[in-house]
């Protein structure tokens, strides 16, 4: 008698999209981590994974459909709970267009949540699936329970399983759990989960096991889609690139887990646990023979404590990668970076936080602002690319501080590839969360994320107020500036480049196949870019000297600047344009007023009072101009072109980007 061997179970992974992204983080996307150890960690219980990254799908072939409604928590509640939105109903049947067929020839489904901004979408994602297929769901990722309290709040019925389960032990249990269930059950959603967060020192969380730890399987996505050419990635900025790098791979992988240090602001820290080192070189050597690639971005807290064991494994397999890691300014021992650099080290994405030292100490970072200058001076001197963090009001943060952290961000830009600052913002679970009064603070509650903050922020950020300091009205208002200054000193002193730069961890691993050196890249790009430097010089109206510059303009004029970051370029046209139309705008503008200027693609601008709509995206879609300032709208100009909208305020005493 012959066994009958039963047939696998399909699962389709889905990846949803997150409208409140920006741009630039879809450009640059490489096939996402978390499904592919997922899809490792099942294989055991005879389950085959393929999976639809919507995200990228919906980026490469946009819906023309207004996506807002889909971010409102509110709205959406109300959806689920019946009241019908015509716009979401519109919305999701163009969706399922693409997702029908794959989704009816699956057995399960499951979802992946990597941003708390993608809660509201996944909720409706997920009651439409059951009701169009009637599968079995399973949803896992980050901010999980604000999903499972959405539904439960609203009543809807959708996925089966919500489940913050994340080894793979546990990834196995809850997939388990999800077969033993009835076809087409309707019901709300269960946890199989029943483990508890151990927690150690500081109530932070102990590292798992490493020994269980599969490779990352990325057989479930077609991998051709995610090969991107890094510069033509970047849209029009290099108008003359003719293709001459091509594309290439890059594949995340991770083989730390948690942190052993407790920086004060950081949800993880407390343990840390790590695959073998001999294991980490050969699962790299066959995820590179086997998908063609020799970029691969790490994703551990920090790689400090076991990047020297590994450039020299990496060196004696002699296997050519290059990678890209995060890494603390402290512990560092002389001659690491020089032996990471051999090994294939082409980027690092270094916390430096602050310049200040009393700041870096309430931070518990480790390290004094010379030791962080002299280590992102030798990446630099080593060739690697370098990516700073700096993090800007933190509690009792002075402005004499931020303008420390501004001034050695400008003095060592040079030194910079990319600068990554971000505002403070305080989560229950981390030290300064579990203890707040030792860190001057006090709480006041949830914390409203508007734009592109509901992306790069915890959706579970918290108000407060700083004992003896600042209000949570007095200081929220200086976030946004904050970031601001930062970015605005960082392209202040990188002008001897012209203004190149900003680029993703993913960009600098593609830059870094093809250039030794930064030089190399730098003069490649500048040479691609410029058709794009011609267009800006020819559409500059003659230079108005600083001494010429009404003083309210010239007290502004730093702090306005592109909102697309990494769009150099497109900064330093916003810039010319403010000194072309310096003596008009003076005339007819005062302190505090609101204003907003149009940048078309050739360099043409206009000033004016009016209304912009924007989308979800926070891209500007039209605008309504209802008084010039200083001149016509340029001829020949439709609002079909190729614009950027920049919204300001005059404003000395406390310059910044209007939202």
């Amino acid at each position: 008698m012959t066994a009958t061997v039963p047939r696998p179970r399909d699962v389709l992974f889905v990846l949803p999209p997150d409208f409140s992204a920006p741009k630039a983080h879809l450009a640059f996307r490489f096939p996402p981590l978390g499904p592919a150890v997922v899809a490792a960690s099942m294989s055991s219980l005879g389950l085959v994974g393929r999976a639809v990254d919507l995200a990228l799908d919906l980026f490469k072939a946009p819906l023309d459909l207004e996506v807002a409604p889909l971010v409102a928590s509110a709205l959406v509640e109300r959806h689920l709970a019946g009241e019908r939105d015509a716009r979401i109903d519109a919305v999701m049947d163009r969706i399922f267009e693409r997702l029908d067929e794959p989704g009816r020839a699956a057995d399960l489904v499951a979802v992946s949540i990597d941003r708390g901004s993608q809660v509201p979408f996944v909720a409706v994602l997920t009651c439409e699936m059951k009701r169009r297929w009637g599968k079995r769901i399973i949803v896992g990722g980050v901010a999980v329970e604000h999903l499972r309290a959405l539904l439960e709040k609203s009543g809807a019925i959708g996925p089966d399983i919500v489940t913050n389960a994340s080894t793979p032990a546990q990834i196995r249990r809850v997939f388990a759990a999800l077969l033993d269930l009835p076809e087409h059950r309707r019901g709300g959603p269960l946890e199989p989960n029943a483990e508890i967060v151990e927690l150690v020192r500081g109530g932070m969380r102990k590292a798992p096991s490493a020994a269980d730890w599969p490779a990352p399987d990325f057989s479930i996505y077609d991998l051709d889609l995610y090969r991107r050419d890094v510069v033509r990635a970047e849209g029009d900025t290099y108008p003359a690139y003719r293709g001459e790098l091509g594309a290439s791979l890059v594949l995340p992988y991770f083989f730390a887990f948690e942190c052993q240090f407790s920086c004060a602001f950081c949800q993880t820290g407390g343990t840390q646990e790590h695959k073998p080192i001999d294991l980490v070189v050969r699962e790299l050597a066959e995820l590179s023979e086997r998908w063609q690639t020799r970029e691969f971005l790490f994703f551990d807290a920090q790689v400090n404590l076991l990047a020297p064991d590994l450039s020299r494994a990496l060196l004696a397999a002699r296997l050519d990668l290059r990678w890209s890691d995060s890494y603390r300014v402290r512990p560092s021992e002389p001659g690491d970076l020089e032996l990471m650099a051999r090994a294939g080290c082409a980027g690092l994405t270094i916390g430096v936080e602050s310049a200040s030292a009393r700041v870096l100490k309430a931070m518990v970072k480790g390290h004094r602002p010379e030791q962080a200058t002299q280590l992102v001076q030798e990446a630099h001197r080593h060739e690697i690319m370098v990516r700073v963090n700096v993090l800007s009001c933190f509690p009792g943060e002075t402005r004499a501080e931020l303008e420390e952290t501004c001034d050695w961000v400008r003095q060592n830009a040079s030194a910079i590839d990319d600068l990554a600052p971000s505002a403070f913002y305080l989560t229950a679970d981390s030290p300064i969360g579990r203890k707040p009064e030792r860190y001057g603070v006090r709480v006041r509650g949830p914390r409203s994320l508007e734009g592109e903050a509901r992306f790069r922020k915890s959706p579970d950020s918290l108000m407060y107020d700083e004992i003896g300091g600042l209000t949570w009205e007095e200081r929220a208002p200086m976030l946004e500036e904050s970031e601001i200054m930062l970015r605005s000193a960082w392209l202040e002193g990188r002008a001897s480049l012209d203004g190149l730069g900003g680029f993703s961890p993913s960009a600098m691993l593609g830059l870094r196949r093809h250039f030794a050196t930064k030089a190399e890249i730098y003069s490649f790009l500048g040479h691609c870019r410029g058709g794009a430097r011609r267009v800006e010089e020819e559409a500059r109206a003659p230079e108005t000297s600083a001494e010429a510059i009404p003083s309210i303009l010239r007290s502004s004029l730093p702090r306005l600047l592109a909102p697309r970051w990494a769009d150099a370029a497109m900064a330093r046209a916003f810039a010319a344009a403010f000194r072309a139309a310096a003596p008009s705008l003076a005339a007819r503008l005062r302190e505090g007023d609101t204003a907003h200027v149009v940048l078309w693609s050739d360099g043409r601008f206009l000033f004016f009072r009016g209304a912009v709509r924007r989308g979800s995206d926070d891209r500007a879609r039209s605008f309504t101009v209802e008084e010039p300032l200083g001149a016509p709208p340029p001829e020949g100009i439709t609002q079909g072109s190729s614009f950027e909208v920049l919204t300001f305020r005059l404003d000395p005493r406390r310059p910044r980007a209007a939202p």
